[in-house]
């Protein structure tokens, strides 16, 4: 029976003569609750078991009653889809609805089916209570909605029903096995790695680190808020990438732009910073190595056998006695106070997959689709659809990534004529490492460099775009008295004029101005003569250039 007793509530149906309007020909409405936008981000995975179906309308709707409400009635609308308004949707004549937060109070639930998905990986962690001082259970539905009878609980493992059951008896017999739409998207996703690298201009031989932080503070992003610079000040950029994805309760709690003002040396560092609506799933096939804290995510990369170190973990927010739980005792803890590429590098040549976590978390893997769809239209009362429900890898990221011109960059002679040379993002450049006892240092800035204080230090200046010729590079040099030398792209190679009026000429098709430029410097102070041929190493790659008198 559709619609509540008469004495229950008064419902404000949509009017008669809407059909007029209408293309499609409804026979059930789904209401789509979201009340912060990791509730929605995860409803939106929920929705798509409705995907192909004409007779089914769905209607999102935002519950404003959360802290982490901000933003998310407007990304379901950029989708874009019609939001309705919370005071409109409470009495809406619908025939299920369905939310991936538990804290949705909707009046339709003493009548119409409720469906609440997980928004994370099972029931974890301990959370503030938006309704009170203390703390609760995140994921737990409350008191007042369970009460009222018609609510499926899904779960993704029998082990969380017996831990609801141990938190509130109202759950009992409210629960549904089901699967992870997440985790059932990222081992649809594991193919195609390959196409997220491209997708985050990783190339091949890069080393991509994942920095994922959960919210408050025993979060990652928290704890050790100088984390992502000192990646990205260590790591040297020609081998390694670093990205970062910030739990989507940080950005509607702070915003967009407080979020990117405190991470701004890390993104103009080259910080791949992950939209936190879409993107994680595809960044994390991408990684090599995961830094972690006590999030979701972490869970995640565990249980598709991602390297992984905890940069953080609040112990005192994980339920004790899950697999949360678990992971934070045995998983390696990343020492802040030691370099950390060798640690990363070990983490990644002696990983071995934490053996029986996926099988304590997920007891219908790859199933996850069928087995809420089937659910789905239970409750609405219709057959399901005729095709299969897809399962599909996840979008590819879409980074927000500032370019990187000027680097701090460590320069030494390897063999006769070679230069191995180490780059490392000018931006970040207080939290480079030691220097090696055979290495010379300098800054190397390009001229699209924003950041004007950095000409006063640079040692070789270069001009990217081209090609140049060597009167307007030794007009360039003047313009910067405190450097060495100037490069630039040639027709044929790069050319390069010296302080003091010197002009060389590097021939060959591998020939990187920012490349021989900063060889050069590195021959010149040891005083070396840089006539001849050169190799020049730069991470995995390997360039060999003649040089001659200009």
């Amino acid at each position: 029976m559709r619609g509540p007793p008469a004495e229950a509530i008064t419902v404000a149906n949509v009017p008669t003569d809407s059909a007029r309007w209408d293309t499609f020909r409804w026979k059930r409405t789904v209401l789509a609750v979201a009340r912060t936008m990791t509730s929605a981000i995860r409803l939106l995975e929920a929705l798509s078991v409705f995907a192909g179906d004409p007779r089914v309308r769905v209607v999102f709707t935002v519950d404003p009653g959360s802290e982490f409400s901000l933003g998310v009635a407007e990304h379901l609308r950029s989708l874009p889809a019609r939001v309705e308004p919370w005071k409109t949707a409470r009495t809406m004549d619908c025939d299920l609805v369905i939310t991936a937060s538990e804290k949705v109070n909707v009046p339709h639930a003493g009548y119409v089916p409720l469906i609440v998905v997980p928004h994370g990986i099972g029931f974890h962690k301990i959370v503030p209570d938006a309704d009170g001082p203390e703390d609760r259970l995140s994921g737990l539905v409350t008191p007042e909605v369970l009460r009222r009878g018609r609510v499926s609980l899904l779960v993704t493992h029998p082990d969380q029903e017996s831990q609801l059951a141990a938190v509130s008896q109202a759950t009992v017999g409210l629960t549904v096995l089901g699967g992870d739409t997440s985790y059932d998207g990222l081992l649809a996703s594991l193919p195609h790695r390959d196409r997220y690298r491209r997708a985050l201009g990783v190339a091949d031989h890069q080393r991509l680190v994942l920095a994922s932080s959960t919210w408050r503070g025993q979060s990652l992003v928290s704890g050790q808020e100088h984390l992502l610079e000192r990646l990205l000040g260590e790591l040297p950029a020609d081998d390694y990438r670093v990205a970062a994805v910030v739990h989507p309760n940080v950005w509607t709690q702070h915003g967009a732009a407080e979020v990117r003002r405190i991470l701004d040396p890390a993104l103009r560092a080259g910080l791949l910073l992950i939209d936190p609506t879409a993107g994680w799933h595809g960044t994390l096939v991408a990684a090599d190595a995961v830094i972690g804290d006590h999030g979701s995510v972490s869970l995640y990369a565990a249980a598709i056998g991602k390297p992984l170190v905890l940069g953080a973990f609040g112990a005192g927010e994980v339920v004790p006695g899950t697999p949360l739980a678990e992971l934070g005792r045995t998983a390696p803890a990343l020492d802040h106070g030691e370099p950390l590429r060798p640690q990363l590098d070990k983490l990644i040549a002696t990983h071995l997959p934490p053996s029986g976590l996926a099988e304590r978390l997920f007891a219908r893997p790859g199933e996850a689709a069928c087995l809420l769809r089937r659910l789905c239209y239970q409750r609405i009362g219709l057959p399901e659809p005729a095709h299969e429900p897809p399962t599909l890898a996840m979008p590819e990221p879409r980074p927000d990534v500032t370019p990187v011109s000027s680097y701090q960059v460590a320069g030494r002679l390897t063999a006769p004529r070679t230069v191995t040379l180490d780059r490392f993002p000018a931006a970040v450049r207080a939290y480079r490492a030691a220097p090696h006892p055979d290495e010379s240092r300098h800054l190397a800035v390009g001229l699209g460099e924003r950041n004007v204080r950095l000409f006063n230090d640079a040692a070789v200046i270069v001009a990217s775009h081209g090609p140049v010729d060597l009167p307007w590079l030794a007009e360039t040099l003047a313009r910067y008295p405190f450097s060495r030398l100037t490069a630039g792209p040639t027709l044929t190679g790069c050319a390069v004029a010296l302080r003091g009026g010197g002009k060389l000429l590097a021939d060959g098709a591998e020939a990187d101005p920012a490349a021989v430029g900063s060889a050069l410097y590195t021959l010149l102070v040891a005083g070396e003569d840089p006539e001849g041929p050169l190799t020049v190493r730069m991470g995995a790659t390997e360039s060999v250039v003649t040089v001659r008198r200009g």
